[in-house]
């Protein structure tokens, strides 16, 4: 369902196709280019390592921080929109101009957007274990006002795109318009492609969110004041083991279509590292790995929280193909603290 604020701004309302983004901030560094047209799983290793150097961009600009969409304060609201939107009002957001109009997301203010959006503003949802609300979050998006300018001028860019990705075909269809935005997009689930590749939302979590076992376990966003309280990339203790982004979705040699990058022990997704270095990771590694630490562990602890909502099974929405459960880079145990890994191959 759409709604239209006024003549010159529309917005969206489907909560599981929205996102937002943070204040735009002034550039102090070159937005990144990258070759089209590269195929396969080198399209995806050039473009996260381009993504990589606008996150360091980004992080020059506003004082070490990460993007990020949640006011960092919402943990002082219970994590409730409402609250949140009555005390300080809303930091309406937007997705792009298409021909004057500008397509954007709100929480309510001046009829423009509804609470129903604040699903979309967290990084990652905690309500529930699988189904649409497990895709739903601001880890799914970077490609709109705030940290776009970064890379490319529309939320339809290649660089936003692996070329293995179903969604690619839809989102070419935009990528030399002259709309930064458009919606619907004829061939796209919900009227909206999302990107190719998706922040770890671990990280973008206060480290006491995914707390370890032995210190106390998983704290729901809503218990604690600084929980959306994002971390400085300074505070990311393994840089090189710990995921910063990584493909969505299992695009190559995948068993059927349409399983996360998490659904099977053969997925190899490409990941970019917080050290700026990007390679394939095995799903298989990344479930021995955590194996080898949960064994050694006397609290249970693992590589990732295993306590939270979404159980044992970790987060893999649609379930598993073949009983691989996991949490890599989407429940990393403390957080951007954590690591994803033992070592990298």
């Amino acid at each position: 369902m759409l709604r239209e604020r006024q003549v010159d701004r529309r917005g969206i309302t489907l909560a599981e196709t929205l996102v937002g983004a943070a204040a735009v901030g002034i550039l102090s560094c070159i937005a990144v280019t990258v070759p089209a047209a590269l195929g396969g799983g080198a399209d995806s290793q050039w473009k996260l390592a381009e993504l990589g150097e606008a996150h360091a961009c980004y992080a020059n600009d506003f004082n070490g921080r990460q993007w990020g969409v949640m006011p960092q304060d919402a943990g002082a609201y219970g994590d409730t929109c409402i609250l949140y939107r009555n005390a300080n009002g809303c930091p309406d957001i937007w997705l792009g101009k298409d021909s004057g109009s500008i397509w954007g997301i709100g929480l309510g203010c001046n009829s423009f957007g509804s609470c129903g959006n604040w699903i979309s503003y967290r990084p990652m949802n905690f309500d529930a274990t699988n189904g649409e609300l497990a895709r739903t979050g601001s880890f799914r998006l970077l490609n709109i006002w705030g940290f776009r300018e970064y890379v490319s001028r529309n939320f339809y860019s290649p660089e936003w795109f692996a070329e293995d990705d179903p969604n690619y075909a839809a989102a070419s269809t935009e990528f030399a318009s002259a709309a930064e935005f458009r919606y619907p997009l004829a061939g796209a689930d919900d009227g909206i492609a999302f990107s190719s590749y998706a922040l770890s939302p671990a990280a973008m979590l206060n480290p006491g969110v995914l707390r370890a076992r032995a210190d106390g376990g998983f704290q729901p966003p809503a218990s604690f004041a600084d929980s959306y309280r994002s971390p400085a990339v300074a505070q990311c203790t393994h840089p090189s083991l710990k995921s910063r982004m990584t493909e969505y979705g299992w695009f190559r040699n995948a068993p059927v279509d349409g399983l996360v990058f998490s659904a099977g022990r053969k997925s190899a997704p490409y990941t970019l590292f917080f050290d700026g270095s990007v390679q394939p990771v095995s799903m298989a590694q990344a479930e021995g790995d955590d194996l080898i630490v949960r064994l050694a562990s006397k609290s249970g602890d693992g590589l990732w929280s295993d306590d939270t909502p979404y159980g044992v099974g970790g987060w893999r929405p649609g379930g598993s193909f073949d009983g691989l459960a996991t949490g890599f880079h989407m429940l990393t145990t403390d957080g951007i603290l954590g690591r994803d890994l033992l070592a990298r191959e």
